[in-house]
Parts: structure tokens; sequence; C-alpha cells
């Protein structure tokens, strides 16, 4: 059987809501780094036909500028999109049982909800007025129809 060549492809997008306040850490070498979990709803029908959903959550690691922005901008609750890749680490816990987590390395992360600005951050909360005069569009006669 010859060698099949697959694609090096590791990415995956989850959207869900923060489920705890986040806490901005450094490694020994300064590197800006933010652990947390992301819940979403799997829905799926039971067996009378009905639909359900249960919670799944998510561990996400983000790092770097993405760690320090999205603990600006987010808190426990937010709802969130994100962008990165798998991966996997394995560790001894306290009892010597060898453990796998799976885990979500951000490489964009988006808040999906609009956060109103503190007071004295610069701007107001309103929307910007709307121009006097709005451009109008171009006239366009049949001589520019190509056909």
């Amino acid at each position: 059987m010859a060698d099949l060549k697959l694609p090096r492809l590791n990415r995956v997008f989850i959207a869900g809501r923060i489920t705890q306040d986040l806490e901005l850490k450094y490694t020994p070498k300064g590197a800006p780094v933010v652990r947390f979990t992301v819940a979403m709803d799997k829905r799926f029908k039971d067996e009378s036909d009905q639909w359900q959903s249960t919670p799944v959550f998510v561990d996400v690691v983000a790092w770097n500028n993405s760690a320090e922005n999205i603990c600006k901008q987010a808190h426990k609750g937010t709802a969130v999109l994100i962008e990165g890749k798998i991966d996997t680490r394995s560790y001894v816990d306290s009892n010597n049982v060898n453990r796998k987590v799976f885990e979500i390395i951000a490489d964009y992360i988006q808040t999906l909800e609009w956060k109103p600005r503190a007071e004295g951050e610069g701007a107001s909360d309103e929307e910007p007025p709307l121009p006097d005069e709005a451009p109008q569009p171009a006239a366009h006669t049949n001589d520019d129809v190509p056909f």
C-alpha cells in the first residue's frame, strides 16, 4: 500500500461562554498566558425524539497579546468565538496516575458581545452622528452596460 500523505491540518473553531473570571499569569521568562474554560451546548435527540442539550466544556490557552487582550475585554459569562488548534499534554497527578489533557491553543479570540466603555475612557456610549448629507450614488446609464 502506498504512503498516504495527509495534510497537516489542525484547525478548530468554537463559540461559547467563558466559565470563570480570567487570571493573567506570566511564565518565568515573562510571557503572558491565560487558561480558561468555554462552555457550549451539545444538542441531540433523545429516545422520544425530543431535542435535548447538554453542556460541553473545552479548555483554552491563550498566549502573549491574545492573553492580555482577552483579559481586558472579557470576564465570566462573556460569549466568545475562538479559533485555534488542538493540543495535548500529559502529566502525572498527585495520586501518581498518568493524565492526558486536550486543550485549544487560541490563535484568535473575538468577544461576541458589545461591551460599553467605562466612564472616562474617552468615547461615549452613543453612536456617532450621521453626516448631514449622505453621498449620492453615481448615476448609471444604459451606455455603461457591456452587452
